[in-house]
């Protein structure tokens, strides 16, 4: 194309079928080879962008050529952001149109490919200042962090992300649906204006989101205390339940636009893996451009990870992250040799300053290519020039079509790319429709009872009334009050309530209220939850209790190296560079999913029903559960780790000041504060 752009005849007639066939695919792609394009021709470009409403796209230079009328359709679709000085965000035409329906207070769900600029309309009403009070929900501490940081210059909100802090006048909360739960009595007396949810498609039991049915509360129980405004946000969805859309007064739009092209490349193979390896890294050493691989698993990107270095020169990139490494997890680590070479390797179970560290460094051109699963994709907000999808499999399970789509909706962003470049080596799912079903609107059979019992029974379907009204008679009104504000599963909660009546010498050591319980108290507290509520018979809790000990004291090396130790200890001359990784692995993940996630919510649960049965509030976890899940920070220090500071650069930090306070004093006393290198860096962005 670019010799005919450069051609006015022939430059003249790709101008001419743009505009007769409505083609914007190619007028990206002229867009991407501007330089090329003959200078006469440019002004008849610049109106096709103007009409296209490519709005974003038209700088000044190409403004110059616009007439009157274009320029003023210009200044309407300027946004209310700031991009420096009095410079303003210009809107593309579609998000004009959906600017306009929220503007007139319209409830909307909005399905849109991932370069669409949907974070765009968040801020925009966020910068107006016309509502008080404001929910973001999402699915991600590490999504949650990067709206934060977006959201942090208007200063005229109190940013709510923690549940410790205080609120103020106007808030906006950006938190995890557990978290609008955990929060829920201080929320449910203000006024909520505007109700957002991002990835709204992770709402549905199809998605198989062990966080599904919080979600569904958090929604119902704001939505009944009042009616805020909804912006709900998803890619790749075509259909949602009309009774939802009903209730709540909805409008679905789903619309494909984007100012991304997105070329597609199949890679053909013999069909041994092998083969697929070569391959692949032959593509990654042709590609210029920076380049996440999507594989199925953690494992699997390690894997890939160690064999790709083996093929490219030592790069030896000074990483400050690699001295932090070595101090506070392993010499042994892996990952610590593959940043080496200029390579990432993204883990959802990493600690979120690894993960973060690792986007910044790729962002920054540091690293070339990032080995990523599906926590990459869905739970962080970032984007490639190329995007290699290497395994159709999420885990052992082939990719859904809307996952496909997803991953390859992260190659390209808009203004950063005008194209991107997606490969894939196996055959792609089959389209299919994409339909999201609301649980609690549904109420099929098979409804979590979490969500049916959070129900008014008003809001009870036929089908499940029986259900509903069972559970009800079958406890006492303040143990049903009880159930309902745990948010989990009945049939274990009874199971646990029983065991605990049947087991009553256990309700002693269960009463306990410090924050750092002997390692036999924490015994039966685990066993207690491992045999009670988790019906699981057998003695894991007691290396449950092991590492859950160790963690809420704060030393995660201490962990790792205890860890090793049990491994070794189980197997005879294995090799310790695999132990070490095993055992980091291993480690993480327990953190990631138990420790910060299970083990609180269940120790939450087991305290509730202890103290009912003894009729007394004696048990009270949540000082331990607060080491536990915030790995041994105590006080208002704790919300650093939401802003992706590590721990250990948290506790060189003596003062319990207050979560809005302590930003400030670390700025103030950065030389004092003794942060290694890598610590520095990142509070340096706080």
């Amino acid at each position: 194309m670019d010799k005919q752009l450069q051609d006015f005849n022939l430059g003249f007639l790709i101008a001419r079928d743009i505009s007769e066939s409505q083609d914007y695919h190619k007028l990206i792609e002229v867009l991407e080879r501007w330089d090329s394009v003959h200078d006469t021709l440019k002004p008849v470009f610049v109106d096709l962008i103007e009409s296209f409403g490519f709005y974003p796209y038209l700088n000044d230079e190409k403004l110059s050529s616009l007439n009157l009328s274009a320029k003023y359709r210009n200044e309407f679709h300027k946004s209310n952001i700031s991009i420096g000085g009095d410079e303003k965000i210009r809107f593309h035409s579609e998000q004009k149109r959906i600017e306009e329906i929220i503007s007139k207070k319209q409830n909307i769900i909005l399905s849109a490919p991932t370069s669409f600029g949907k974070s765009l309309l968040i801020e925009e009403f966020i910068s107006r200042k016309i509502y008080k009070n404001i929910i973001i929900i999402q699915p991600t501490l590490a999504l949650i962090d990067e709206t934060r940081k977006k959201l942090r210059k208007y200063t005229a909100y109190n940013i709510v992300v923690n549940t410790k802090q205080e609120l103020s006048d106007n808030n906006i909360f950006i938190l995890t649906s557990e978290r609008v739960l955990e929060l829920f009595p201080k929320i449910s007396e203000i006024k909520i204006d505007l109700f957002v949810i991002d990835e709204f498609y992770k709402i549905s039991n199809s998605k198989s989101d062990e966080r599904v049915s919080q979600l569904n509360i958090a929604f119902y129980k704001i939505m009944q205390i009042n009616s805020p405004q909804l912006l709900l946000l998803t890619p790749n969805v075509d259909d949602i339940s009309s009774d939802f859309l009903n209730k709540y007064n909805i409008k679905f739009i789903s619309t494909e636009y984007s100012l991304v092209n997105q070329n597609i490349t199949h890679i053909e193979y013999s069909g041994k893996d092998s083969d697929k390896k070569e391959k692949l890294f032959e593509l990654l050493k042709s590609i210029p451009d920076q380049t996440i691989v999507y594989v199925r698993s953690p494992k699997r990107a390690e894997e890939l990870s160690l064999e790709y270095i083996t093929r490219i020169t030592k790069i030896g990139v000074e990483l400050p992250i690699i001295q932090w490494i070595d101090e506070n997890i392993s010499e042994e680590w892996n990952l610590k040799i593959i940043l080496n070479h200029g390579i990432g390797m993204h883990n959802g179970q990493f600690p979120r300053h690894i993960v973060n560290s690792q986007l910044d460094y790729f962002n920054q051109g540091k690293l070339n290519v990032i080995f990523a699963t599906t926590s990459l994709i869905e739970g962080v907000n970032t984007a490639a020039k190329n995007i290699v999808i290497f395994d159709m499999k999420k885990s052992n399970k082939p990719l859904s079509y809307f996952d496909f789509n997803n991953i390859k909706g992260r190659a390209g962003r808009m203004m950063q790319h005008y194209s991107g470049n997606i490969f894939y080596f196996d055959t792609p799912p089959l389209k299919t429709l994409e339909k999201v079903d609301i649980p609690l609107i549904e109420q099929k059979d098979n409804l979590q009872s979490e969500v049916l019992i959070n129900l008014e029974s008003t809001d009870v379907k036929d089908n499940l009334k029986e259900r509903y009204d069972t559970i009800k008679s079958s406890v006492s009104e303040e143990l049903w009050t009880i159930f309902r504000e745990n948010y989990y599963d009945v049939e274990s909660q009874k199971q646990l309530y029983n065991y605990l009546i049947q087991n009553p010498n256990l309700l002693t050591d269960l009463s306990w209220n410090n924050h750092s319980p002997s390692y036999d108290t924490l015994l039966q507290t685990m066993k207690a939850i491992s045999h009670g509520l988790d019906n699981v018979s057998n003695n894991s809790y007691k290396h449950i209790a092991l590492k859950a000990n160790k963690i809420s004291k704060g030393n995660i090396k201490d962990v790792i190296d205890s860890e090793v130790q049990y491994q070794l200890d189980k197997a005879d001359n294995e090799d310790l560079h695999k132990v070490y990784n095993k055992a980091i692995f291993d480690i993480f993940k327990f953190v990631r999913t138990e420790a910060k996630f299970k083990i609180p919510k269940k120790m939450s649960v087991l305290q509730s029903i202890v103290n009912y049965i003894l009729e007394d509030k004696k048990a009270d976890y949540s000082s331990f559960i607060a080491k536990l899940e915030n790995e041994g920070v105590g006080g208002s220090k704790s919300i650093l780790l939401d802003y992706g500071v590590p721990s250990t650069a948290i506790k060189k930090i003596r003062t319990n000041l207050g979560s809005t306070e302590i930003i400030d004093y670390i700025k103030n006393n950065l030389d004092s504060l003794n942060f290694t290198n890598y610590e520095r860096e990142i509070v340096e962005k706080l």
